[in-house]
């Protein structure tokens, strides 16, 4: 098979790189034709690994028929001067593979990480008639997507690509996704013959010594790395969610105890100013050393190079983000010292036992108890050693992912399909319902739930009063909830099912697009804020208005059972509820008081800030001193919710 793939690729950084890389290399190892089109060379220096020229043979594998041929974009210069200025990496890259798809002859186009290589492939594709894939990572479905404009383009060029890969079908239904374009995954793993206890530790001396040769500048410790000491080490981008300051501020800690050991990270780029900061604060510039990003096939080595590796992500705020790094860690026998965040998203979260197989701190910001962890590592080396091993044994007992026969049998699905000849994976396969009863279970479980032993009784009742399909999966749902609602199924004057059922009914709404949200987008102007963020006067924040979001509802209910809302702990009985759909349908909901929803029904993008916390000081409910701190809080929440933006106030109509 031939294939073009549009994706990040060595020299960057990151975990949609690696994944990206060792896909390509398993489909040429099995005998396909990859041609990569990227824009890698062009990336920041922040996110750039160092490649030595040994490493650059790694980039381009061939093994017999099987190869890897790589396609770059021309670097930025003033010949690309156009105003305003940009990169155009979008036309670059569409442009490329374009070229390459004719010139070689490529069956199908697949692209990962929706910016700017989904855009580029949608692109390729309509110009050349070859179907094409896209797959999401984190930032661009959790992050970008939610961006003025960026939802649009992004819903569109899924709804028109051949095959879309996906975590949780559901939600890209929700989308539009037509259902037979769905494949699950394949999920990201690790490279077992990479990632193994025996693979030979990075010289880490060595390793220093060649930046200080090639780029002195990047170094912040030239003083040589002891190896007779134990080495902490953390690899990736950097910053309070993942941790880092934790980590500085538990082995500061560990210092003035009077341990002995070296912490090494491998980061790069405008983080680490910050990082460097709070290390000199914490007493550790002596023992501390950040090094350059590493390739991708290195990173084992260096794993094999410490003690123990950290991974403290916390309060992520792309919550389905679930990084591979404690399988790296776990693969190559290291001890790995994990947050609770982050092995609860792992597959075999029940498995991990710390003390036994790894060292759990359920919340890293708990000093003392991050502080225990490492402490532990550092103090038995003999348990550390053992703890790796069983990690390693934890993970050599879960069956490892082919990636080449699952992409392959994805790709030829794909192929098959475009060639007008039914599809060969099932709807169970892809991660879909089979049946119209199967998706009224997994769109409305609380309902059900609710219904307790009349579910099954009322589900069948309502198919049979219902008996033609509706369009799609959410219409159904919506309707079940109605019907429930309005007393369907014998369930007249039940006052908390019929609550259930329009609360019910409401999750269902942020779950998918309607043809009303499509004709009225959640902001049809951008936010003014988020790009002075930082840098702009609290007169200029006064001066603008929060403008919220169409697909914002706020409901009231009277009769909610308990548990029902914000987990188990929950009152029941009566609450005001926010109901906020985001554009990547991550959308979420929570209890308000009177005073915020009052104050979030007065985001109309008419009244500016400065005129609400007027209009609040003058009703004189609360003291002068109080009404700012609590308006601006409940506005900042709003805003970094994606509940409003902050725009210029439009100018009323002539006659107004």
């Amino acid at each position: 098979m031939r294939i073009c793939a549009i994706i990040k690729y060595p020299p960057i950084q990151g975990g949609v790189s690696a994944q990206s890389y060792w896909m390509c290399r398993a489909l040429a190892e099995a005998g396909h034709e990859v041609h990569v089109v990227t824009n890698a060379d062009e990336v920041e220096e922040d996110y750039r690994l160092m490649l030595t020229q040994e490493d650059r043979t790694w980039l381009e594998p061939s093994f017999g028929t099987g190869r890897v041929q790589l396609h770059g974009t021309e670097r930025m210069s003033p010949i690309f001067l156009h105003v305003p200025q940009t990169n155009p990496y979008v036309g670059k890259l569409a442009g490329v593979a374009t070229e390459v798809v004719r010139r070689h002859r490529c069956e199908l186009i697949f692209s990962y990480y929706y910016e700017p290589y989904g855009v580029a492939a949608h692109m390729a594709s309509s110009w050349t008639g070859v179907p094409y894939l896209v797959r999401n990572a984190g930032s661009d479905l959790g992050r970008l997507m939610n961006r003025h404009g960026l939802g649009t383009t992004y819903r569109e060029i899924i709804r028109r690509a051949n095959g879309v890969c996906v975590g949780n079908p559901l939600l890209f239904l929700g989308m539009g996704v037509p259902p037979s374009n769905l494949y699950r995954g394949p999920p990201p793993d690790i490279i077992r013959q990479q990632f193994r206890p025996d693979v030979e530790p990075l010289d880490l001396n060595g390793y220093l010594n060649e930046i200080a040769r090639d780029q002195p500048h990047l170094l912040n410790n030239r003083r040589p790395i002891d190896p007779s000491v134990p080495v902490i080490g953390i690899y990736g981008k950097v910053g309070v969610n993942k941790g880092t300051y934790d980590l500085v501020k538990a082995l500061g800690q560990l210092r003035k105890e009077g341990l002995r050991f070296n912490f090494v990270s491998l980061t790069r780029g405008k983080r680490v100013v910050p990082l460097l900061k709070a290390v000199e604060e914490q007493g550790l510039s002596e023992v501390t050393w950040v090094l350059p990003f590493v390739a991708h096939w290195n990173v084992a080595r260096f794993i094999r190079a410490c003690r123990a590796v950290c991974f403290l992500e916390r309060d992520f705020p792309i919550t389905f983000h679930a990084p591979t790094v404690p399988r790296e860690v776990l693969g190559c026998g290291t001890c790995l010292v994990l947050s609770g965040e982050v092995a609860s998203k792992q597959p075999f979260h029940d498995r991990l036992i710390s003390g036994q197989n790894m060292l759990l701190v359920p919340d890293p910001q708990v000093t003392e108890d991050l502080a225990a962890a490492v402490r532990k590592a550092l103090e038995d080396p003999e348990g550390a050693q053992r703890m790796g091993q069983r990690g390693h044994e934890l993970l050599e007992t879960i069956r490892p992912r082919d990636l080449a026969a699952e992409y392959t049998r994805l790709f030829e699905d794909v192929l098959a399909r475009h060639r007008g000849q039914p599809g060969q994976m099932s709807a169970a396969e892809r991660g879909l319902p089979e049946n119209r009863e199967e998706g009224l279970r997994r769109t409305v479980p609380g309902l059900l739930e609710t219904l307790g032993e009349r579910a099954e009784a009322t589900l069948q009742a309502y198919l049979k009063a219902h008996p033609n399909e509706p369009a799609h999966l959410f219409e159904d749902a919506s309707a079940f909830c109605r019907w429930i609602e309005t007393g369907g199924g014998g369930t007249q004057g039940d006052a908390t099912l019929a609550e259930v059922a329009r609360y019910t009914g409401l999750l269902v709404w942020m779950g998918h697009f309607t043809s009303e949200d499509e004709a009225q987008p959640a902001f049809d102007r951008p936010d003014v804020w988020e790009a002075t963020r930082g840098g702009a006067s609290p007169e200029t924040l006064r001066a603008l208005a929060p403008l919220r979001s169409r697909w914002v509802r706020v409901e009231r209910f009277h009769a909610l059972p308990p548990g029902l809302l914000a987990g188990a702990a929950s009152p029941g009985g009566e609450a005001t509820v926010v109901f906020h759909k985001r554009t990547n349908l991550y959308g979420h909901h929570f209890r308000v008081n009177p005073f915020t929803s009052e104050l979030l029904e007065q985001c109309d993008g008419q009244q500016t800030v400065g005129e609400l916390l007027e209009r609040y000081r003058s009703r004189g409910e609360r003291s002068a001193g109080k009404v700012e701190p609590a308006v601006l809080q409940a506005l900042d929440r709003f805003h970094r919710e994606g509940l409003i933006v902050f725009v210029k106030r439009a100018t009323p109509p002539a006659g107004a």
